[in-house]
């Protein structure tokens, strides 16, 4: 059985609303309590499209729709409350559990992933701009200031350096920005999703995707949407059948 949290919540709304939110949230912790998950599943959304950010609220939301047998919602939510709280360990026990009870895909994190993933955003980007200035203030340097002719050579290579360090931080920052931001993600959240060669129904099938599993959206096309796949795998997938982990939408957006 999936734990689930009924501690307080982190409002992310305007003040005066805060205190109708955590009524509502702690109504709704009692409808789940008490077996009534439509009501609660319906209370939790209303916090949601009300613009509510929360690990809790996420995570109780992925709780009752996986009570309610929607599995791949579920892991939608979970993903969604890892981002807020990714230390939380009851997260990742839940999507452990799911992922042993419906075999969805998931990507992988190599080392460099898990490392830039703890850096504060943006971090190659200035980091790579600072290294760049650097290294051409210090070839400038060199053929400008006499004081400096003596050690021409080594400020030259010590801007090259400088630069080679920026150009790489900056690389860090794209792949960052195109391969692990949020953003990029999807969760499949409809049974018996494929991925298919071409964006029609009667395109050949890549593999099943089951509820919950992970892709990465590389292009947009009307209904269908271009993925990479865990396993160095690509197709095509009917929009309606994946969601962006990240933003989460709500009515007014």
């Amino acid at each position: 059985m999936l734990p689930l949290i009924v501690i307080g919540i982190a409002l992310i709304l305007t003040p005066g609303s805060s205190q109708e939110s955590l009524e509502v949230f702690t109504s709704a912790n009692a409808d789940f309590e008490s077996g009534e998950l439509e009501q609660a599943a319906l209370k939790y959304q209303s916090l949601v499209d009300n613009g509510l950010i929360s690990a809790d609220l996420f995570f109780n939301l992925g709780t009752t729709r996986y009570r309610l047998e929607k599995p791949g919602e579920a892991m939608l939510w979970f993903r969604r409350a890892q981002i807020i709280e990714p230390r939380a360990p009851e997260i990742p026990q839940n999507i452990e559990f799911l992922k042993t009870k419906i075999g969805f895909l998931e990507f992988g994190e190599s080392g460099l992933a898990g490392f830039l993933r703890s850096l504060p955003s943006g971090t190659g980007r200035w980091l790579g701009s600072i290294l760049l200035w650097a290294g051409a203030i210090a070839v400038a340097a060199a053929f400008s200031l006499p004081s400096l002719r003596p050690n021409r050579s080594g400020m030259v290579v010590l801007g090259v350096i400088l630069g080679m360090f920026g150009y790489v931080a900056l690389r860090m920052n794209h792949y960052e920005k195109t391969q692990l931001a949020p953003e990029n993600f999807a969760t499949v959240i409809a049974s018996g999703a494929k991925a298919l060669t071409a964006p029609a129904p009667a395109s050949k099938t890549v593999i099943d995707l089951p509820p919950g599993s992970e892709v990465r959206i590389i292009q947009a096309s009307g209904q269908w949407r271009y993925v990479d796949i865990p396993g160095q795998l690509r197709g095509w997938v009917r929009a309606e059948q994946i969601e962006p982990v990240w933003p989460v939408p709500t009515p007014q957006s």
